[in-house]
């Protein structure tokens, strides 16, 4: 099967295609156990403080209002020897139609003064009971919870089941060919464990221990089936054309580099030029290395060996903004300073065909380069795929500190071109806090001691101005103006509603004499603001990890003349958080590491498009098998498992025959 098939079939149904045509692949999020009925009440006393289902005939006691002034009404539940009494509020009471109707409740028995009450009541649809049910969740902005629950269960055949075994069938012939059955056997999707009768466990389940194993082997096979495109990928996408370079001696690659390189610095360089240098492919790296770990003398190594043995050959570095696109060119061009370089973006363009190191922001991607050897992408995370493969280029090395989930999970299953710097040549001591509304006049005492260092303060914000602001949100400008009433000619405001030319002038006020600059999140990539000690996120649950990381990175990338490297990293919090948002900040104040900050990411917004040509950079992992995650921990695994078994399965059989015969 050609190669051009194999990537028409890849498209997949959407989420809500697959609930339409093929639900089967449409799995449910967990059971809900409704087994246990109980419809002789003399039972009720050995189930007090238990949560069961009572099943008898409801009357209605009376209407009643809560002290918080919510209105709900009193019931009897009875059977022919014994009652129970509870309480039903809202949408609950209109299904109570008749006097002494048969019912079916679901809650908590406690014994009350002698008679019993079913507290936390909740009525249990008939065809619900004594059954174990499967839970289907909805699709935000298409379907809604209750009607995928009311279209699937119970309505999830024997024939559905078989349209869904087929179309993973489908799948795997597509990725394994005529090997289908003997991976399946192999992986132990056969007998008892068979694709059908997974799908059937978890539509249809009758034990929830069997639900919750059918969801693990189905999550199982999604990750196979991701192992299994990715490496059929590898067989189809051509590498970019290679050829090796001899290597420049290690004095001169290191002649213009302005202090001594650490172990790890040296070691990570070695790398990347040997693939650079040696193949045996054309690179697409990924460099992660956290603030001050040295990746722009990495960058500018790779570079340098590139423009150094070839004599036509150029390097591109793409960057998200001017201001950190002229910081790069400064510090990269002392360190090449043979070769002639220009800088492209919005107010300047240098560029010429002899220039062979260029520096550009998105501006670059308008114009057509030739014979472009590497391109280097700093702050890959700020970029979309897009734009970041839109140059062509021989070699590909990005950069980050905190690279996207997408990125991430990408360098689980292709370690060869993932490169990491771990530790920083300049040790930093962020303090990282949580501040609450409560403790704003701490937050100003806080200011005022930075201050008193003769240190400066940065000050970020979720939004530029107070157009829209319609949640009362406080927005840069407005921060600004308050903050000059007590800190008269001391402040200054910094965001993209500014042209290049007033940004450079506001970051030069700020790393010269001016000690407070409120932002928004613009001020987050690569920038070194000399005695930025103290930084201060208004709203810091509107941003994300690796932001909130990355802005945590401004502080403290200036050796002080005495004492440790200090800095204050404070998340401001003016509403009260909820309890998965305080958990998420506080992933910040539990580590500085940008990596495992990374890895937290991607757990919580989910890895995107792996595939190539996939443009989705976090969010969910397109499957064919729907509601269930592909396990990136164990995709490396899989992928390794699956080359070696299909090697193994694909091998021609010898026949060994006897010479004496």
């Amino acid at each position: 099967m050609g190669c051009g098939l194999i990537m028409v079939r890849r498209i997949y149904m959407t989420k809500f295609e697959i609930y339409s045509k093929c639900p089967a692949l449409y799995l449910p999020s967990k059971v809900e156990d409704y087994t246990y009925v109980i419809d002789n009440f003399s039972n009720l006393k050995a189930c007090i403080g238990h949560e069961i289902i009572v099943y008898g005939l409801a009357s209605k006691k009376g209407e009643h209002t809560s002290q918080r002034g919510v209105p709900y009404t009193s019931y009897h539940l009875t059977d022919s020897d014994d009652s129970a009494s509870f309480v039903l509020f809202g949408d609950e009471n209109s299904r109570v139609k008749e006097e002494n109707q048969p019912m079916h409740i679901k809650g908590v028995i406690e014994l009350v003064k002698g008679k019993y009450q079913i507290n936390n009541a909740s009525i249990i649809d008939d065809e619900k009971a004594g059954r174990i049910v499967p839970v289907y969740d909805g699709i935000k902005g298409k379907l809604i919870k209750a009607v995928a629950n009311k279209s699937l269960q119970c309505n999830i055949g024997e024939s559905q089941i078989k349209k869904g075994k087929d179309q993973i069938y489908l799948e795997l012939e597509c990725l394994f060919g005529e090997s289908i059955e003997s991976v399946l056997v192999e992986l132990g999707f056969a007998g008892t464990m068979s694709v059908e009768n997974l799908l059937n466990n978890v539509h249809n389940p009758k034990v929830v221990y069997e639900f919750y194993k059918s969801i693990e082997m189905l999550k199982r096979l999604s990750t196979a089936l991701m192992a299994g495109a990715i490496l059929k990928e590898r067989k189809c996408v051509p590498t970019n054309p290679f050829q090796v370079t001899p290597k420049i001696d290690d004095k001169l690659l290191t002649k213009y580099i302005p202090f001594t390189l650490t172990g790890e610095q040296f070691y990570v360089a070695s790398q990347i030029i040997e693939r650079l240098c040696n193949g045996p492919t054309s690179l697409d790296g990924l460099l992660i290395g956290d603030v001050g770990t040295g990746k722009t003398v990495i960058l500018a190594m790779a570079a340098r060996q590139v423009l150094l043995s070839q004599t036509n050959s150029k390097v591109i570095f793409l960057a998200p903004n001017v201001s950190l696109c002229k910081q790069l060119s400064r510090e990269i061009c002392a360190m090449i300073p043979e070769v002639k370089s220009a800088l492209v973006c919005a107010e300047s363009n240098s560029y010429t065909n002899e220039a062979r190191l260029i520096f550009g922001t998105t501006a670059l991607l308008f114009k057509e380069f030739k014979d472009v050897e590497l391109l280097i992408i700093d702050e890959q995370q700020q970029l979309s795929v897009d734009q970041r493969r839109k140059i062509k280029s021989i070699h590909y090395l990005e950069a980050s500190a905190t690279p996207i989930p997408r990125t991430l999970a990408l360098t689980k299953y292709s370690n060869d071109n993932v490169f990491f710097l771990k530790h920083q040549h300049l040790p930093k001591d962020i303090c990282t806090r949580v501040v609450y509304k409560e403790q704003g006049s701490d937050l100003m005492r806080s200011i005022h001691e930075t201050l008193s260092y003769g240190c400066k303060v940065l000050i970020v914000c979720p939004k530029r101005d107070g157009e829209g602001n319609n949640n009362k949100m406080i927005d840069a400008e407005s921060l600004a103006s308050s903050l000059n009433l007590h800190f008269p000619g001391m402040v200054r405001v910094y965001h993209s509603a500014l042209d290049d030319k007033e940004c450079e002038i506001v970051l030069n006020e700020f790393k010269t004499h001016i000690p407070i600059m409120v932002s928004t999140s613009k001020i987050q990539v690569g920038l070194t603001i000399p005695d930025l000690r103290h930084c201060i996120v208004y709203g810091a649950e509107r941003f994300g990890l690796t932001t909130l990381h990355q802005i945590r990175g401004r502080l403290a990338r200036t050796q002080p003349q005495s004492g440790s490297n200090w800095g204050k990293f404070d998340l401001f919090l003016p509403n009260k958080p909820s309890e998965s948002t305080l958990n998420r900040l506080n992933v910040l104040t539990q580590s500085c590491d940008g990596f495992y900050i990374s890895e937290k990411d991607l757990e919580l917004r989910g890895a995107g498009e792996l595939l190539s040509g996939g443009k989705k950079q976090h969010g969910s992992t397109v499957s064919l098998i729907k509601n269930i995650n592909v396990d990136f921990g164990r995709l490396a695994a899989a992928i390794e498992y699956l080359e070696t078994l299909t090697q193994k399965i694909n091998q021609p059989t010898c026949l060994h025959l006897n010479s004496s015969s």
